[in-house]
């Protein structure tokens, strides 16, 4: 009597092509623990704020333009001011982004991100 193993082949194979492309997927990625909302202050000193809100950018409160950022963030690095980035829940995420990427072209190192702390 012979059993026809072909089909359990075919199901072999291609539990073998599933588990090397799931392999392949996970070799991207970090895995992090995000903090919950309680975390320290890490400087002694008080950071510069930006804030993005709907539209508009705000440094240490005042209404600055786009144009203006390099002239702020060139005299932040020189005094060794450290950075906040605010962004408000209503402002697009893309904002806060884009942001943050003009940063690093301009030559920031280290930018902090403020939340609201932890959810009751």
């Amino acid at each position: 009597m012979d059993v026809d193993i072909t089909s359990l082949i075919d199901v072999l194979f291609m539990l073998i092509i599933f588990f090397v492309l799931t392999a392949s997927f996970l070799q991207g990625t970090i895995g992090i623990d995000l903090p919950r909302g309680n975390a320290p202050r890490v400087g002694e000193r008080t950071p510069v704020v930006v804030t993005v809100t709907d539209g508009s950018i705000l440094w240490a409160g005042e209404a600055v333009s786009r144009d203006a950022l390099p002239m702020l963030v060139a005299r932040a690095i020189a005094e060794s001011d450290d950075i906040l980035i605010a962004g408000e829940k209503s402002a697009p995420y893309g904002d806060v982004a884009e942001l943050l990427d003009e940063m690093r072209v301009l030559g920031v190192e280290s930018v902090g991100l403020a939340f609201d702390g932890e959810k009751k």
